[in-house]
């Protein structure tokens, strides 16, 4: 039991590490509560958890903090060590998963939790061979959300860009190893479609130019 116990005190001195100082740091006020993980994410994709920690995971909500003018949506839990058996640095260097996800956002939205649990089961789905045609997500990857990002309204956004935020660090540290923050950015099919033809940078650079990007306003009309 000792080394049982060991393990788990360790394992959750990770968990509060991200949540209780490096977050807070990062992102400020993390929105005084956390949106949960449920069983229902994975119904969807009619899977299991494979392991009962997944329904811990969580997504904060933080509003405008210091140079930050959108609300930002991260998750809280990919970069657990799940997969370490005793206390120490992951031998990869990654801590988990290595990353976490994150969406800013111009106001509250409230799909933003549901939208980012999604994304975390696939890909911790992913991670333990349930989709073995995919790989995890890397910054360049284009996601299909295969639909309007919004359930209110049928929004132009159907696809988010995964890049390396600009506006906030783009790494942290925990004991177990790095984590990389991977900032979501929403596109359009028409833009993703110029992006496919002219390239990602290219793409980015209109998007910034247009205040696209790194905040996603789900109302916007594509910019190609």
């Amino acid at each position: 039991m000792g080394g049982h116990d060991e393990m788990q005190k360790w394992f959750e001195a990770q968990w509060s590490e991200r949540e209780e100082k490096v977050y807070p740091q990062l992102f400020g006020d993390l929105g005084g509560g956390a949106w949960p993980a449920a069983r229902a994410t994975y119904e969807r994709f009619q899977k299991e958890p494979a392991h009962p920690g997944w329904l811990h995971h969580v997504v904060f909500g933080c509003p405008p903090h210091g140079g930050r003018q959108g609300w930002l949506y991260v998750t809280s839990g990919l970069s657990n060590p799940w997969n370490l058996e005793r206390p120490g640095r992951d031998p990869s260097g990654y801590s988990g998963l290595g990353f976490e996800l994150a969406i800013e956002l111009a106001a509250p939205a409230e799909f933003a939790p549901e939208l980012l649990h999604n994304l975390m089961a696939y890909e911790l789905l992913v991670a333990v061979g349930r989709y073995p045609e995919s790989k995890l997500f890397e910054y360049g990857n284009r996601i299909p959300l295969r639909g309007s990002i919004s359930p209110q309204f049928d929004s132009a956004i159907r696809w988010l860009l995964v890049e390396q935020p600009r506006h906030y660090p783009s790494a942290f540290e925990l004991p177990a190893g790095r984590v990389d923050l991977f900032h979501l950015v929403g596109a359009t099919d028409a833009e993703v479609d110029f992006a496919v033809q002219s390239g990602h940078e290219e793409l980015v650079a209109i998007l910034r130019r247009n205040s696209a990007h790194p905040v996603t306003d789900p109302a916007r009309a594509s910019l190609r």
